[in-house]
This record gives structure tokens, C-alpha cells and sequence, in this order.
């Protein structure tokens, strides 16, 4: 589906939201890029411990996570392990507890494509400490994001959306990988919007959440090109603060990001 690109830049410039839409399951988990695939192969086969890892208290909800997602992407044979549906599917997922007792803690899952995060760091961590380093998150929707999930039905999927800037279009930016950021003055064609699409639902059969992520990339020239666009990022990077301008990596780039974005169309 084509990203609503109006609905991720409102005019109120930024701020952390929700912004949850009712979701396709189908959709969302079904069908894959081979190219995707291939890569997914790639990485997993050099390093399969550090994207594909499951607590044992976590065991049996990573199982009953297998079985749905196999169902729900038509995969035949059905999923038997972390590792072989890190092969076989393009989105990443993970499995957290359901009881708002333990915080919602992650259990274990399936990352490939972490945007700057490790899945063995935030194992076994409650979803507050997971979101800790994302400034003003916790403060500004934790509360929603709680009461959210405590009214999140088994069969009922949700989505929203996530972005960031970066110097490349990889994949997998895990931190072992010390990818260069931007630096100052980039090019809009040598930035990319870097999207992620996720999926959250509770699942049926044991008690726990299952949250995906499905990344892709969108070089900055052709997203500002499109009707306004170019200004409501220029201001979404302008009023965003500080601290959360230096957690996404573009307080050297944000000043000139904003010229030239600004220079598109007169924006």
C-alpha cells in the first residue's frame, strides 16, 4: 500500500503520535521481495543468534506467534523456528507479553532490520525501558500507548507508522554495523526516508502481543517533489527538538535539510 504521506507530516510539524489505523493482516505479513529475501538470507546466515533470539519464559508465545503468522501469510510449510521465519518472511516481528503486571516485556522475536537498535539489548526488557531512549516518547504517549493495549482485541490488527533520514538505503542499519550518518548540507537525492510500517495485534491462543515492522526507502528528492510534502518536513524537522533532532541523527544534516526543502517550490 502507498504510504499516506499527508497523514506522517501533518501541518502541527512534529510530535509523537500514535496515529493507528485499522490494519491488513494479510497484506501486511503475506508476499515478499525476492531481492528482500535474499538479503534477510544474507544476514541471518553470517550472525543468525544476533536477529533471531526468544527467552525461555517466551518460548511457547514465539510458537503460537509461528503458527499465526503462517496462517496469516499462507506459508506452506508452516513456520518451525525463529530463524527459518527470518528466511521466509520480509517483515521483522516480536513477540511481548500481554500482562500490563510485567510492563509488556519483550519476549523474543525475529529482527533483521533494526533501525539502529539491537534485539539482544532490549530482550527481556519491559516496552517503557524499550522506548527509554526515544526522547519525550515515554512522556508524551505512554499512557495511550498503555491504555491501547490493554483494549487490544485477539483477531483485531492495527498500524501506524514510523520514519527517519538516512545517508544510505541499507537494510539492516544494526549498530555493529557503525554505518556513517548524514552529514551537513546533504543532497536531497543522497538522503533517503527511511519508513517503517508496523503491525500490532494480540494473539488469540496465549497471552501475548505480536508487533511487526516492515521497512522500505524513499530517496528525499522524489518524496519532496510531491504536493507539499517539502514544507511540512521542513517544519517537522525545524520544530522537532533537540534532543530528539540528535536520537534520530540529524542535528548536523537538519540545518541544511531544512534549506533545501524549503527551496522546493518556494516552500
Amino acid at each position: 500500500m502507498k504510504p499516506d504521506w499527508q497523514r506522517l507530516f501533518p501541518e502541527a510539524g512534529h510530535r509523537w503520535q500514535m496515529h493507528l489505523r485499522p490494519g491488513n493482516a494479510a497484506r501486511f505479513w503475506g508476499g515478499a521481495d525476492p531481492a528482500v529475501l535474499a538479503e534477510r538470507h544474507r544476514w541471518v546466515d553470517m550472525a543468525p543468534e544476533r536477529h533471531a533470539q526468544c527467552l525461555p519464559e517466551g518460548r511457547t508465545m514465539a510458537a503460537a506467534a509461528l503458527a499465526w503468522l503462517s496462517e496469516t501469510a499462507a506459508l506452506k510449510p508452516a513456520l518451525q523456528t525463529l530463524q527459518e521465519s527470518a528466511r521466509r518472511l520480509e517483515p521483522d516481528w516480536l513477540v511481548l507479553s500481554a500482562d500490563p503486571a510485567d510492563g509488556h516485556r519483550l519476549l523474543g522475536g525475529v529482527v533483521v532490520f533494526p533501525s539502529s537498535w539491537s534485539l539482544e539489548a532490549k530482550l527481556g526488557r519491559p516496552l517503557a525501558e524499550v522506548h527509554a531512549p526515544v526522547p519525550g516518547l515515554q512522556e508524551e504517549l505512554g499512557r495511550g500507548i498503555s491504555a491501547f493495549l490493554a483494549r487490544l482485541e485477539p483477531g483485531a490488527g492495527w498500524e501506524r507508522d514510523n520514519w527517519g533520514l538516512s545517508a544510505d538505503a541499507e537494510l539492516n542499519h544494526h549498530p555493529v554495523r557503525q554505518l556513517p550518518g548524514l552529514e551537513a548540507d546533504p543532497l536531497l537525492d543522497a538522503v533517503w526516508l527511511r519508513l517503517e510500517t508496523q503491525f500490532l495485534t494480540r494473539l488469540a491462543a496465549v497471552p501475548a502481543l505480536l508487533f511487526g515492522i516492515r521497512v522500505s526507502h524513499h530517496r528525499l528528492d522524489a518524496l519532496a517533489a510531491q504536493d507539499g510534502i517539502a514544507r511540512r518536513l521542513a517544519e517537522s524537522l525545524e520544530s522537532m527538538p533537540e534532543a530528539v533532532a540528535t536520537y534520530k541523527g540529524l542535528s548536523v544534516a537538519r540545518a541544511g535539510l531544512v534549506r533545501r526543502l524549503r527551496g522546493v517550490d518556494g516552500s
